[in-house]
């Protein structure tokens, strides 16, 4: 999308190019980062990294297209979700493992519920069953994993860590609330009011995507750091 002259006015095209640099952008930074991390920190880092790659390859081709055709579908969005949702929910399993031994079958819930977060809204969206009850077992999905960050395993052994590692979390756990709260919403006036693949909506989905996105891997790569030292 980069070979391809647009005007300040294209918003849409703006925000995906946008979205593109930064996250290959803080995956270059993430895997640099490798470097200055000690090994127990690696796997998260490495985890935020390759979100933030795969993010970048989805905003990439997603540019293209709209550019193309001055139009999208929300398929486009998922084929990003259905790789980077996952990745981020793992990447927090393993930074609560660094302050301890969370139960691997921790592990496998919280993956699977994040597959099935963004499976259910996208059978949803297709057709296969009723938007509306798409969305809600989204949620249920994504309330169980945030059920699992705050009183299960991980927030226990997170407790125990150092000063920087509780802040962290505290954020990390704040931003999966607050700011995976806004796909619920968007969905709502995307599918269920009708709105569609507006720009207006398609902007919203690229500025938070890019804001929960970014923010959860760069505390995790910078409590990392800041543990190695």
């Amino acid at each position: 999308m980069f070979g391809t002259l647009y005007g300040s006015g294209d918003v849409v095209s703006t925000s995906y190019a946008v979205a593109t640099i930064a996250t290959l952008a803080l995956a270059a930074l993430a895997l640099v980062g490798l470097s200055w991390t000690s090994g127990r920190w690696r796997v998260p880092v490495a985890l935020s990294a390759i979100a933030l790659l795969a993010a970048g390859f989805a905003y990439l081709d997603a540019g293209k297209v709209w550019l193309a055709q001055q139009q999208m579908t929300a398929a486009m969005r998922y084929a990003g979700w259905f790789t980077v949702v996952p990745l981020q929910v793992a990447a927090a399993f393993f930074f609560a493992r660094c302050l301890g031994p969370v139960g691997v079958g921790v592990f496998w819930r919280i993956t699977v519920a994040a597959i099935l977060l963004v499976l259910t809204r996208y059978l949803g969206d297709a057709g296969f069953f009723n938007p509306t009850l798409g969305v809600l077992l989204s949620m249920a999905f994504w309330l169980y994993i945030l059920g699992e960050m705050y009183f299960g395993a991980m927030a226990d052994w997170v407790r125990k860590g150092t000063r920087p590692v509780r802040l962290g979390w505290f954020w990390m756990r704040l931003i999966m609330t607050i700011g995976w709260a806004i796909y619920p919403v968007l969905h709502f006036v995307d599918v269920v009011i009708g709105v569609g693949q507006a720009p207006a909506v398609l902007v919203l989905y690229n500025v938070s995507d890019l804001f929960n996105l970014v923010t959860v891997s760069m505390i995790v790569l910078a409590v990392a750091g800041q543990e190695s030292y």
